[in-house]
């Protein structure tokens, strides 16, 4: 038989592991709490970004994020930047780049048009974040 003693002493310990296990959880939510949401750091990080576009509507690839660079091209062509399988879509349909900083897109001619925020373009136009774009039935979000 095992003394008394050992398990007055197995008892104390198990209690002291809890109590320490405790206190680390305790320690580490109220860091959580406490530490602000994004550092100085992110922020810098999330400036230097560069924008994208989103899918966020079409027959495929919901969710989908496109980096942009100076110029991408958009439509159903193979050699197209952003690549789109949307019979509504032209070829080559429109085209996203960068001017002075600022992005826009442009309807390269497209049979069907290229609409922003629900209006046909007719002309380079400049983007905003949040601004939608719509090429046959696939919707991109313009995000910075």
């Amino acid at each position: 038989m095992i003394p008394n003693i050992l398990f007055i002493g197995l008892r104390y310990l198990f209690l002291a592991i809890l109590y320490i296990f405790l206190i680390l959880v305790l320690r580490a939510i109220y860091r959580d709490m406490k530490a602000p949401d994004v550092s100085p750091k992110q922020k810098r990080r999330r400036k230097k970004e560069r924008p994208q576009l989103v899918v966020l509507a079409a027959d495929r690839n919901i969710g989908a994020r496109y980096l942009l660079d100076d110029q991408v091209a958009i439509g159903r062509a193979e050699d197209s930047g952003i690549l789109i399988d949307d019979t509504y879509a032209s070829q080559q349909h429109a085209r996203v780049f960068s001017d002075s900083g600022s992005f826009f897109v442009e309807d390269l001619g497209s049979t069907n048009g290229t609409y922003v925020n629900g209006r046909k373009i007719t002309h380079p136009m400049e983007l905003r974040p949040g601004d939608r774009i719509k090429i046959g039935k696939t919707v991109f979000e313009f995000r910075c």
